[in-house]
Protein backbone atom coordinates (compact mmCIF):
# COMPACT_ATOMS: atom_id res chain seq x y z
CA UNK A 1 0.00 0.00 0.00
CA UNK A 2 1.06 3.72 -0.41
CA UNK A 3 1.78 5.54 2.07
CA UNK A 4 3.75 8.73 0.83
CA UNK A 5 4.03 10.73 -2.56
CA UNK A 6 6.54 13.50 -3.03
CA UNK A 7 6.80 15.44 -6.05
CA UNK A 8 9.71 15.49 -8.59
CA UNK A 9 9.06 19.24 -9.61
CA UNK A 10 11.48 21.83 -8.03
CA UNK A 11 10.45 22.99 -5.13
CA UNK A 12 10.46 26.88 -6.02
CA UNK A 13 7.65 25.87 -9.46
CA UNK A 14 4.01 26.57 -9.14
CA UNK A 15 2.02 24.87 -11.65
CA UNK A 16 -1.19 26.76 -12.57
CA UNK A 17 -3.80 25.15 -14.84
CA UNK A 18 -5.97 27.14 -16.06
CA UNK A 19 -9.17 26.31 -17.82
CA UNK A 20 -9.50 29.56 -19.87
CA UNK A 21 -13.35 28.69 -21.25
CA UNK A 22 -15.56 25.86 -22.06
CA UNK A 23 -16.02 27.13 -25.11
CA UNK A 24 -14.71 23.97 -27.95
CA UNK A 25 -15.52 23.34 -31.71
CA UNK A 26 -14.99 19.21 -30.69
CA UNK A 27 -17.90 17.37 -29.03
CA UNK A 28 -16.03 14.15 -26.85
CA UNK A 29 -18.76 12.27 -25.57
CA UNK A 30 -15.84 11.43 -22.96
CA UNK A 31 -15.22 15.28 -21.99
CA UNK A 32 -15.21 15.63 -18.49
CA UNK A 33 -18.74 17.45 -17.38
CA UNK A 34 -19.39 21.26 -18.06
CA UNK A 35 -16.12 21.16 -20.60
CA UNK A 36 -17.69 22.05 -24.23
CA UNK A 37 -21.32 23.67 -23.19
CA UNK A 38 -19.64 27.00 -24.32
CA UNK A 39 -22.04 28.48 -21.79
CA UNK A 40 -18.62 30.05 -20.08
CA UNK A 41 -16.72 32.27 -22.64
CA UNK A 42 -13.79 33.82 -22.63
CA UNK A 43 -12.50 36.75 -20.52
CA UNK A 44 -13.18 40.01 -21.81
CA UNK A 45 -11.04 42.48 -19.18
CA UNK A 46 -7.22 42.18 -20.39
CA UNK A 47 -6.22 44.62 -18.06
CA UNK A 48 -7.53 42.98 -15.09
CA UNK A 49 -7.05 39.45 -15.66
CA UNK A 50 -2.98 40.20 -16.23
CA UNK A 51 -3.16 42.65 -13.24
CA UNK A 52 -4.93 39.64 -11.02
CA UNK A 53 -2.06 36.94 -12.48
CA UNK A 54 0.93 39.60 -11.34
CA UNK A 55 -0.83 39.97 -7.72
CA UNK A 56 -1.06 36.19 -7.22
CA UNK A 57 2.31 35.32 -8.58
CA UNK A 58 3.83 37.95 -6.74
CA UNK A 59 2.03 36.63 -3.63
CA UNK A 60 3.73 33.54 -4.40
CA UNK A 61 6.80 34.26 -4.61
CA UNK A 62 7.03 36.09 -1.52
CA UNK A 63 5.24 34.12 0.90
CA UNK A 64 6.24 30.36 -0.88
CA UNK A 65 9.36 31.44 -2.64
CA UNK A 66 7.92 30.69 -5.80
CA UNK A 67 10.44 31.49 -8.47
CA UNK A 68 9.05 29.61 -11.66
CA UNK A 69 5.60 29.48 -12.72
CA UNK A 70 3.93 26.64 -15.24
CA UNK A 71 1.21 27.97 -16.99
CA UNK A 72 -1.18 25.80 -18.31
CA UNK A 73 -3.86 27.33 -20.34
CA UNK A 74 -6.87 24.43 -21.42
CA UNK A 75 -10.31 24.55 -22.11
CA UNK A 76 -12.57 24.35 -24.25
CA UNK A 77 -10.33 24.76 -27.24
CA UNK A 78 -7.89 27.85 -25.67
CA UNK A 79 -6.91 28.63 -29.03
CA UNK A 80 -10.34 30.60 -29.75
CA UNK A 81 -9.30 33.15 -27.34
CA UNK A 82 -9.24 36.44 -29.85
CA UNK A 83 -6.48 37.35 -26.77
CA UNK A 84 -4.44 35.33 -26.52
CA UNK A 85 -1.34 36.12 -27.67
CA UNK A 86 -1.54 40.25 -26.41
CA UNK A 87 -2.52 37.99 -22.72
CA UNK A 88 0.91 35.66 -23.14
CA UNK A 89 3.29 38.89 -24.23
CA UNK A 90 1.92 41.12 -21.13
CA UNK A 91 1.93 38.14 -18.13
CA UNK A 92 5.79 37.06 -19.53
CA UNK A 93 6.82 40.53 -18.99
CA UNK A 94 7.24 40.80 -15.01
CA UNK A 95 7.90 36.61 -14.62
CA UNK A 96 9.44 33.98 -14.98
CA UNK A 97 6.42 31.93 -17.15
CA UNK A 98 6.59 28.83 -18.60
CA UNK A 99 3.70 28.97 -21.26
CA UNK A 100 1.54 25.63 -21.88
CA UNK A 101 -1.29 25.01 -23.97
CA UNK A 102 -3.73 22.09 -23.91
CA UNK A 103 -5.02 22.22 -27.41
CA UNK A 104 -7.23 20.03 -30.09
CA UNK A 105 -4.68 21.58 -32.57
CA UNK A 106 -7.73 22.41 -35.26
CA UNK A 107 -6.80 26.08 -36.10
CA UNK A 108 -5.38 26.26 -39.55
CA UNK A 109 -1.67 25.68 -40.44
CA UNK A 110 -1.62 28.92 -40.81
CA UNK A 111 -2.13 29.76 -37.65
CA UNK A 112 -0.15 28.00 -36.07
CA UNK A 113 3.08 29.22 -37.91
CA UNK A 114 2.14 32.56 -36.90
CA UNK A 115 1.37 31.91 -33.42
CA UNK A 116 3.43 29.12 -32.37
CA UNK A 117 6.04 31.54 -30.79
CA UNK A 118 3.53 31.81 -28.21
CA UNK A 119 3.95 28.71 -26.09
CA UNK A 120 7.10 27.10 -24.63
CA UNK A 121 5.44 23.46 -24.37
CA UNK A 122 2.27 22.25 -26.45
CA UNK A 123 0.48 19.83 -25.87
CA UNK A 124 -2.40 18.28 -28.65
CA UNK A 125 -4.69 16.38 -27.98
CA UNK A 126 -5.91 14.09 -30.66
CA UNK A 127 -9.39 12.82 -30.75
CA UNK A 128 -9.83 9.99 -33.13
CA UNK A 129 -13.42 11.02 -33.78
CA UNK A 130 -12.81 14.25 -34.48
CA UNK A 131 -9.56 15.13 -35.25
CA UNK A 132 -7.71 14.90 -38.86
CA UNK A 133 -4.88 12.59 -38.50
CA UNK A 134 -2.49 14.22 -41.22
CA UNK A 135 -3.78 17.78 -40.03
CA UNK A 136 -1.92 16.94 -36.34
CA UNK A 137 0.68 15.62 -37.58
CA UNK A 138 1.65 18.76 -39.86
CA UNK A 139 0.68 20.81 -36.83
CA UNK A 140 2.88 18.62 -34.53
CA UNK A 141 5.79 19.42 -37.41
CA UNK A 142 5.51 22.78 -37.22
CA UNK A 143 5.93 23.52 -33.82
CA UNK A 144 9.06 21.01 -33.36
CA UNK A 145 10.37 22.98 -36.15
CA UNK A 146 10.18 25.99 -34.36
CA UNK A 147 11.62 24.30 -31.10
CA UNK A 148 8.77 23.90 -29.24
CA UNK A 149 8.71 20.91 -26.47
CA UNK A 150 5.74 18.79 -28.82
CA UNK A 151 3.38 16.11 -27.46
CA UNK A 152 0.61 14.32 -28.93
CA UNK A 153 -1.76 13.15 -26.58
CA UNK A 154 -3.90 10.18 -28.23
CA UNK A 155 -6.93 10.20 -26.14
CA UNK A 156 -7.92 6.19 -26.07
CA UNK A 157 -11.21 6.23 -26.79
CA UNK A 158 -12.26 2.33 -26.37
CA UNK A 159 -15.13 1.99 -28.63
CA UNK A 160 -12.53 2.81 -31.20
CA UNK A 161 -9.52 1.38 -29.65
CA UNK A 162 -8.19 -0.18 -32.45
CA UNK A 163 -7.90 2.96 -34.86
CA UNK A 164 -6.59 4.79 -31.96
CA UNK A 165 -3.81 2.60 -31.82
CA UNK A 166 -3.28 2.56 -35.41
CA UNK A 167 -3.78 6.19 -35.70
CA UNK A 168 -0.45 5.93 -33.52
CA UNK A 169 1.51 4.01 -35.67
CA UNK A 170 0.57 6.45 -38.66
CA UNK A 171 2.02 9.22 -36.99
CA UNK A 172 5.07 7.77 -35.83
CA UNK A 173 5.95 6.13 -39.67
CA UNK A 174 4.89 9.71 -41.56
CA UNK A 175 5.51 12.86 -38.71
CA UNK A 176 8.90 14.31 -40.07
CA UNK A 177 9.86 14.85 -36.83
CA UNK A 178 10.30 12.59 -33.91
CA UNK A 179 7.67 14.43 -30.86
CA UNK A 180 6.97 12.73 -28.04
CA UNK A 181 3.61 10.84 -28.03
CA UNK A 182 1.79 9.89 -25.36
CA UNK A 183 -1.36 7.94 -24.89
CA UNK A 184 -4.62 9.11 -22.51
CA UNK A 185 -6.97 6.98 -20.84
CA UNK A 186 -10.71 8.29 -20.85
CA UNK A 187 -13.08 7.78 -18.55
CA UNK A 188 -17.31 7.43 -18.26
CA UNK A 189 -18.63 10.82 -18.02
CA UNK A 190 -20.95 9.79 -15.43
CA UNK A 191 -18.81 7.33 -13.26
CA UNK A 192 -15.47 8.77 -13.53
CA UNK A 193 -14.38 4.75 -14.25
CA UNK A 194 -12.01 3.70 -16.71
CA UNK A 195 -13.62 1.09 -18.49
CA UNK A 196 -10.90 -1.31 -20.77
CA UNK A 197 -9.94 -4.75 -20.76
CA UNK A 198 -6.62 -6.10 -19.55
CA UNK A 199 -4.80 -5.98 -22.01
CA UNK A 200 -6.21 -2.46 -23.63
CA UNK A 201 -4.86 -1.98 -20.06
CA UNK A 202 -1.59 -3.42 -20.75
CA UNK A 203 -1.14 -1.10 -23.56
CA UNK A 204 -2.12 1.67 -21.69
CA UNK A 205 0.61 1.37 -18.27
CA UNK A 206 3.28 2.49 -21.02
CA UNK A 207 1.94 5.77 -21.79
CA UNK A 208 5.20 7.14 -23.81
CA UNK A 209 4.77 5.70 -27.36
CA UNK A 210 7.24 7.60 -29.31
CA UNK A 211 10.60 9.37 -27.73
CA UNK A 212 12.12 13.20 -29.04
CA UNK A 213 15.35 12.14 -31.67
CA UNK A 214 18.35 12.47 -29.57
CA UNK A 215 19.42 15.23 -31.52
CA UNK A 216 16.18 17.55 -30.38
CA UNK A 217 16.98 16.48 -26.85
CA UNK A 218 20.81 17.90 -27.40
CA UNK A 219 19.20 21.22 -29.11
CA UNK A 220 16.95 21.59 -25.54
CA UNK A 221 18.74 20.13 -22.69
CA UNK A 222 17.78 23.05 -20.73
CA UNK A 223 14.48 22.04 -21.17
CA UNK A 224 15.84 19.22 -19.26
CA UNK A 225 18.25 20.91 -16.66
CA UNK A 226 15.10 23.37 -15.59
CA UNK A 227 12.26 20.16 -15.23
CA UNK A 228 10.55 21.11 -18.13
CA UNK A 229 10.68 17.21 -19.36
CA UNK A 230 9.70 15.02 -16.77
CA UNK A 231 9.51 11.04 -17.22
CA UNK A 232 8.72 10.54 -13.70
CA UNK A 233 6.84 13.72 -12.25
CA UNK A 234 6.49 11.95 -8.40
CA UNK A 235 8.02 9.10 -6.27
CA UNK A 236 5.99 7.22 -3.55
CA UNK A 237 6.69 4.83 -0.54
CA UNK A 238 5.17 1.71 -1.19
CA UNK A 239 6.08 -1.58 1.57
CA UNK A 240 8.70 0.72 2.69
CA UNK A 241 10.69 1.28 -0.65
CA UNK A 242 10.71 4.21 -2.69
CA UNK A 243 9.57 4.15 -6.49
CA UNK A 244 9.33 6.48 -9.70
CA UNK A 245 5.85 7.18 -11.01
CA UNK A 246 5.13 8.51 -14.28
CA UNK A 247 2.15 10.96 -15.33
CA UNK A 248 -0.26 8.35 -15.78
CA UNK A 249 0.63 5.64 -13.24
CA UNK A 250 -1.64 6.05 -10.04
CA UNK A 251 -4.98 6.44 -12.25
CA UNK A 252 -3.65 3.11 -14.70
CA UNK A 253 -2.68 0.91 -11.49
CA UNK A 254 -6.03 2.29 -9.18
CA UNK A 255 -3.79 3.29 -6.43
CA UNK A 256 -5.40 7.22 -6.77
CA UNK A 257 -7.73 6.90 -3.46
CA UNK A 258 -6.32 9.45 -1.26
CA UNK A 259 -9.16 10.21 0.74
CA UNK A 260 -7.77 11.59 4.25
CA UNK A 261 -4.66 12.30 2.80
CA UNK A 262 -2.76 15.75 3.78
CA UNK A 263 -1.96 16.80 0.36
CA UNK A 264 0.45 20.37 -0.96
CA UNK A 265 -2.40 20.69 -3.41
CA UNK A 266 -2.89 25.01 -3.30
CA UNK A 267 0.90 24.94 -2.18
CA UNK A 268 2.32 22.72 -5.63
CA UNK A 269 -0.27 23.23 -8.16
CA UNK A 270 -3.61 25.13 -8.61
CA UNK A 271 -6.67 25.13 -10.86
CA UNK A 272 -8.17 27.71 -12.21
CA UNK A 273 -11.85 27.00 -12.68
CA UNK A 274 -14.26 28.51 -16.10
CA UNK A 275 -15.87 30.96 -13.79
CA UNK A 276 -12.61 31.87 -12.79
CA UNK A 277 -12.50 30.11 -9.07
CA UNK A 278 -9.34 29.36 -7.76
CA UNK A 279 -9.62 25.33 -6.53
CA UNK A 280 -8.65 21.77 -6.93
CA UNK A 281 -9.40 20.16 -10.23
CA UNK A 282 -11.60 17.56 -8.28
CA UNK A 283 -13.34 20.45 -6.42
CA UNK A 284 -11.00 20.97 -3.42
CA UNK A 285 -11.45 24.36 -1.89
CA UNK A 286 -8.05 25.87 -1.13
CA UNK A 287 -7.05 29.28 -0.90
CA UNK A 288 -9.59 30.59 0.87
CA UNK A 289 -12.17 30.30 -2.62
CA UNK A 290 -10.30 33.40 -4.33
CA UNK A 291 -11.25 34.10 -7.95
CA UNK A 292 -8.87 35.59 -10.57
CA UNK A 293 -11.26 37.43 -12.78
CA UNK A 294 -13.08 39.38 -9.20
CA UNK A 295 -12.45 42.85 -9.55
CA UNK A 296 -11.27 43.03 -6.06
CA UNK A 297 -8.73 39.92 -6.16
CA UNK A 298 -5.81 42.32 -5.17
CA UNK A 299 -7.23 43.08 -1.92
CA UNK A 300 -8.61 39.51 -1.31
CA UNK A 301 -6.26 37.31 -2.33
CA UNK A 302 -3.51 36.73 0.48
CA UNK A 303 -4.05 33.02 1.91
CA UNK A 304 -2.30 31.26 4.42
CA UNK A 305 -0.72 28.44 2.65
CA UNK A 306 -0.82 25.41 3.93
CA UNK A 307 -1.56 21.36 3.51
CA UNK A 308 -5.35 20.31 2.66
CA UNK A 309 -7.57 17.24 3.69
CA UNK A 310 -7.90 15.27 0.53
CA UNK A 311 -12.18 14.78 0.88
CA UNK A 312 -12.23 12.74 -2.28
CA UNK A 313 -12.81 9.10 -2.77
CA UNK A 314 -10.43 9.06 -6.61
CA UNK A 315 -8.61 11.76 -7.97
CA UNK A 316 -8.76 11.36 -11.63
CA UNK A 317 -6.40 14.64 -12.58
CA UNK A 318 -2.95 13.37 -13.08
CA UNK A 319 -1.23 16.34 -12.20
CA UNK A 320 -2.95 16.13 -8.73
CA UNK A 321 -1.99 12.46 -8.28
CA UNK A 322 1.65 13.50 -8.08
CA UNK A 323 1.14 16.75 -5.78
CA UNK A 324 3.06 15.57 -2.55
CA UNK A 325 1.08 14.03 0.08
CA UNK A 326 1.09 11.67 2.82
CA UNK A 327 -1.50 9.06 4.54
CA UNK A 328 -2.07 9.91 8.06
Amino acid sequence: MITEIKSTHNPNRLEIRWALSNVCNFKCAYCFPGSNEGDQRFPTNLELLVENFNHMFDYYKKNLNKRFFDLKILGGEPTLWKDIEKFISKIKENHNIYISIITNGSRTLRWWKKNGHLFDNVILSYHQKFGNLQHMIDVADILYAQGKKVTVHVLMDPTCWDQCVSDIEHMKKYGKYKWMIQTKEVVSTNLFKSFYNESQRTYLQKELKQYPSVSWLVKNLKLLVNGNIKIFESRYIKNNKKHFATPQHYITTKQNNFKGWQCAIGLETIYIEYDGLIKGSCGQSILDNNNILDIEFKQKFKPNFSPVICKFNSCSCPPETHVTKKKL
